[in-house]
């Protein structure tokens, strides 16, 4: 996991995007960071509601909503142990989705980090990145045979 976080760590340098070495909440407009998470958590409630037994994607989507509504409401009441409890939970749901699909983690993280390396900072200062000349999408169908 550490090879990850140091890809994705070089990549924000890169772009020129924010990173911490120090546990922190992430800056916001707490009263938004509030209205988004209840909104979120009520979408996950909903999916929830909808999805029939044995719905394995809409029932894990559920479950990404839910780790999404307590990240944003830990950011809006700001408590720092209780973000960091909701990332892990969120890392720990996408984590599950890629073993219930059976995906080649590994291989699909580095090549889109690949990828990603191409892009260049938006030159307007946005936050965005953008695909300029040099960038090259991931291969993603080369490194396994994906049916669908």
């Amino acid at each position: 996991m550490q090879d990850a976080l140091d890809s994705v760590r070089e990549f924000h340098t890169k772009m020129n995007a924010p990173f911490s070495s120090n546990p922190t909440l992430l800056p916001s407009d707490r009263t938004a960071a509030a209205a988004l998470a209840e909104k979120v958590s009520v979408l996950a409630t909903e999916t929830m509601v909808v999805a029939p037994e044995g719905d394995v994607l809409l029932r894990r989507a559920s479950m990404a909503l839910e780790e999404l509504a307590e990240w944003l409401a830990a950011h809006a009441q700001s408590d720092l142990v209780a973000a960091a409890d909701a990332w892990a939970d969120r890392a720990y749901v996408l984590f599950g989705d890629a073993i219930a699909a059976g995906l080649p983690v590994v291989l699909i993280f580095q090549e889109v980090h690949r990828s990603n390396m191409t892009k260049e900072p938006d030159p307007l200062r946005t936050g965005k990145v953008i695909k300029g000349a040099a960038y090259e999408p991931p291969r993603i169908s080369k490194l396994q045979t994906f049916d669908p």
